[in-house]
């Protein structure tokens, strides 16, 4: 029994030595291309005063099976967007229209995929590391940065899928002037001066979130154009910090706790290990105190890491072989660092009364996922089951959330939503009812977003006049209250007639308005637009005749608070009697003649309610199912929508 133990042993101890090193992997994966990889490791193995490097390039190579690039002359051609961003004075869609016109349209298909480890040659890998170790050596701020901070935070090639390029150098060379012989060793200090100092010569030129739809991470030379999203942003930030010897990295919701949409941005640590946020490219600012941390909504936080999350991964693959894209192998590369940034923390407890009895497996994974769309995206994942719950940590409160096991490639929801009170912890579930009275709804989202706009026009005024200047103007209506849909009419009671009418905001209004209607019995009064010419914006997108276009998707917006107003000179007199408005807006209204869908979650993820066409800005749903979780989809036009419930007749939007 003995020696059968020791043979057991033995071969156990045989299979263990005989499995590939991490390296050896990776070195096998790269086919043709070992040689340039392995002359990498020849150059620093050699010397022993290069110990360091040779053990960088072993992280680097190990790490980097499953990064890749694209490349083609579509790459190319649409890069030219984020230049033409911050040069032209056009929208970022008409921006794409022009080059879909002149290109067709992008398509990453298009593009050739090729992976890292088979294509990237040792003169590349070799200036990296040299570079990286020169400012890691050299700078005073580098001082207190250990070996594994520099290896994750510093010499990475890369950081995205972005095509790869001689960054390093370039930017050194470029933007290391702005910091010379400065002998300061807290990194935030640095990186504060020299965030400063590049600015003073280029501002960011424009935001947005609209990119060619599927185009990959900004490459380092692109992303000099300082435009685009929070991601292309992110680009430049990381690459100059490192460029230079500052650590950091880029921290990131999935998706926001309240929107459809993630957010990321770039985290570093002063010299006493304390974070710091740049959000935007805005200043440096300690992580407590800034908006992400207080009021941003967020199910999870994760940091971005160059290696792969190889505890985590194995922990998930030995519970299970079915595992989604997130979490395989290759695209393991984050860890959680919600506590950082959550006021709300929180161990979340599923009791066993939550979970669909005949779903639930108590020895399997589950995953906790929060609404995008008409779907639900994984953000957590877990294997405790204990006492008959399922504990996933560090969540914070004020999210929505179901959980779900992932079985044949698909996800099988096992709860029905619910949400966590801020402040209570307390957990509502939304479970499918018995049939309800009618529904009335107004948006398909939120508009506590839209609120500033909306509360511009409470004390504005609606104005008629014999003359041009409006001397001695009669008050034909004053708006007492927040407008809560798209059109609003009112009534007005006055035996005058006026040639010259018009609508004046409030103070500190700015004169907000989308659209407005006057009428003489039935008929819709005709004229000439006047009005106070300018507009915030500077480039003739939001003047006052706006608000005459028929079109409620576009505004008014004054440039000065209090000054503005816009109207008409009908010709001739007319007697007023009716005048309907509406307020500046998102576009998240319901519009007539738009298509609208219903749907209500349940057991298998969300159910149609049915269809509707819009005759008016509301819709009405009879007998919808009471107690659920509803989704109001606009197949006409637009892309926010969010998940709501009905209280006393209103939607509230999750």
């Amino acid at each position: 029994m003995k020696y059968l133990c020791f043979l057991l042993l033995s071969f156990s101890l045989f299979l263990a030595c005989s499995k590939p090193s991490e390296l050896e992997q990776a070195l096998e994966i790269a086919g043709d291309n070992r040689k340039e990889l392995e002359k990498v490791l020849e150059r620093y193995r050699i010397n022993p005063v290069d110990s360091l490097k040779y053990k960088a390039a072993c992280f680097l190579i190990e790490n980097m099976p499953g990064y890749y690039y694209y490349e083609g002359e579509y790459l190319e051609k649409y890069a030219e967007y984020f230049k033409l961003l911050g040069e032209s004075s056009s929208q970022p869609v008409e921006i794409l229209d022009s080059l879909s016109n002149v290109y067709g349209p992008f398509n990453r298909s298009y593009l050739e995929m090729k992976q890292d480890i088979e294509e990237i040659d040792s003169a590349y890998l070799c200036e990296n590391i040299d570079l990286a170790f020169k400012v890691w050596m050299e700078k005073p701020w580098c001082k207190d940065v250990s070996f594994e901070d520099f290896c994750e935070n510093i010499l990475p090639y890369r950081i995205g899928n972005e095509k790869l390029t001689y960054w390093r150098k370039n930017y050194l060379e470029e933007y290391s002037p702005f910091i010379e012989n400065l002998d300061i060793k807290d990194p935030i200090e640095v990186s504060i001066i020299l965030r400063h100092r590049i600015l003073e010569e280029m501002w960011p030129k424009k935001f947005t979130t609209k990119n060619p739809p599927g185009y990959p991470s900004l490459d380092a030379y692109t992303a000099k154009n300082l435009t685009g999203s929070c991601d292309n942003m992110n680009q430049f930030v990381v690459f100059l910090l490192r460029s230079v010897g500052i650590p950091c990295s880029i921290d990131y919701m999935p998706i926001r706790g309240d929107q459809n949409i993630g957010h990321s941005w770039v985290s570093l640590k002063n010299n006493k290990h304390e974070y710091y946020t740049i959000d935007y490219l805005g200043d440096a600012a300690y992580i407590s105190g800034t908006e992400l941390n207080h009021r941003s909504i967020k199910s999870k936080v994760y940091r971005k890491t160059f290696s792969r999350n190889s505890i985590d991964y194995n922990r998930l693959s030995r519970k299970t072989e079915s595992i989604p894209a997130t979490y395989t192998k290759y695209n393991y590369r984050f860890y959680d660092v919600t506590p950082l940034y959550s006021n709300g923390l929180m161990d979340l407890s599923i009791p066993k009364s939550m979970i669909y009895k005949d779903k639930f497996i108590s020895n399997a994974v589950f995953y906790l996922c929060t609404p995008c769309r008409l779907s639900w995206v994984p953000v957590a994942w877990t294997d405790i089951y204990k006492k008959g719950a399922i504990l996933f940590k560090d969540v914070e409160a004020g999210c929505t959330f179901r959980v779900a096991q992932y079985e044949n490639n698909q996800f099988t929801y096992i709860t029905d939503p619910f949400t966590m009170h801020n402040q209570t912890k307390e957990i509502k579930v939304y479970t499918q009812g018995i049939k309800a009275d009618t529904l009335v709804l107004y948006s398909k989202y939120s508009l506590e977003s839209e609120n500033e706009f909306r509360d511009r026009m409470i004390g504005g005024v609606f104005e008629g006049a014999d003359n041009p200047t409006f001397e001695n103007p009669d008050t034909l209506h004053i708006i007492k209250n927040r407008p809560y849909r798209l059109f609003h009419n009112v009534d007005v009671f006055s035996d005058k007639a006026y040639r010259y009418v018009r609508y004046k905001g409030p103070k500190l209004s700015n004169c907000n308005v989308s659209e407005i209607q006057f009428f003489s019995d039935t008929l819709l009064l005709k004229g000439k637009v006047i009005g106070t010419p300018g507009c915030w914006q500077n480039d003739g997108s939001h003047e006052y005749t706006n608000a005459f276009d028929g079109t409620t998707e576009t505004s008014f917006d004054h440039n000065t608070s209090d000054d503005g107003w816009t109207g008409m000179d009908l010709g001739q007199p007319f007697m007023i009697s009716q005048i309907i408005y509406s307020p500046r807006n998102n576009d998240n209204y319901i519009k007539r003649g738009n298509k609208y869908e219903l749907f209500i979650s349940d057991r298998e993820g969300w159910k149609s309610l049915g269809y509707q066409i819009a005759s008016a800005d509301s819709l009405r749903y009879e007998n919808a199912f009471d107690g659920g979780l509803f989704y109001l989809k606009n197949h006409t036009g637009g892309n926010q929508e969010r998940p709501f419930t009905m209280e006393k007749g209103k939607s509230i939007f999750l």
